[in-house]
């Protein structure tokens, strides 16, 4: 059978004894990363493959709005499925000061994670500097009101992998550093197979790659999610399954 979600407008190697968070042993090693765009996931593997779906965007400026999916996703009816929230504050335009902020965003994470066939929670923010501290009193938000046995992992740029930093101590199963898109630095994108070391144990049992970007030397232990630009279709597939065997 087949669920039909629609949801509208009504890497680096890590040591090899680091595992992943037993909260997340039920999903499998590759989470493929369903973008805000129509997808027609229905002919997966759901033993190869569990499904992080972008559920939701959610704005600060001097307030905070919400905009949810607006492209269908259809997925197999048991497959492992992740909801995300990202989230876009502009530096220059959030106001991160007002004391109900950080309950009015958590109310609006933790929403998603009550979504039919959701199992798993991840939330995306690229937090400055400065918004860090926000950063971690939401975490720590939401993880409070989630369900206790539901994962939470977060993204997490390169750099706040690369030693251990601000993560340390946050409530999350998981950070997966995004090893793609990331800015001017060519080197990556010109090696077939480069390193990435991290340094933050929470960053160390997963990597996010991109299926038209060099990937990093992989530990065969290390989840790895995979964002494809556009929506996936057969010859994405085919293409990611002969990068994930060996």
């Amino acid at each position: 059978m087949v669920a039909l979600l629609v949801i509208a407008a009504s890497g680096g190697s890590i040591p090899s004894s680091s595992v992943p968070s037993h909260m997340l042993a039920a999903f499998p090693r590759v989470t493929l990363w369903a973008w805000e765009s129509r997808q027609d996931l229905r002919q997966i593997s759901t033993e190869k493959y569990a499904i992080a779906y972008l559920d939701r965007t959610i704005f600060i400026t001097n307030r905070m709005a919400t905009v949810p999916r607006m492209q269908p996703l259809l997925t197999p009816q048991n497959a492992k499925i992740m909801a995300v929230v990202r989230i876009e504050a502009p530096r220059a335009l959030a106001k991160l000061d007002n004391p109900q902020l950080v309950a009015m965003v958590a109310d609006q994470i933790v929403e998603a994670s009550r979504k039919r066939h959701v199992s798993a929670l991840q939330i995306d923010f690229d937090a400055t500097r400065s918004q860090r501290p926000f950063y971690r009193n939401l975490i720590e938000e939401t993880r409070r009101r989630m369900p206790p046995s539901m994962p939470l992992s977060i993204t997490a740029l390169a750099s706040w992998c690369s030693q251990p930093g601000w993560l340390k101590g946050l409530p999350v199963d998981e950070a997966v550093p995004m090893l793609f898109r990331m800015g001017g630095d060519t080197r990556f994108r010109k090696n077939s197979s480069w390193s990435y070391q991290a340094g933050e144990g929470s960053c160390r049992t997963s990597v996010g790659v991109s299926t038209d970007e060099p990937w990093p030397r992989i530990d065969p232990e290390q989840r790895i999610y995979v964002f494809h630009p556009g929506a996936w279709n057969p010859v994405a597939l085919e293409n990611l399954e002969k990068l994930i065997t060996p």
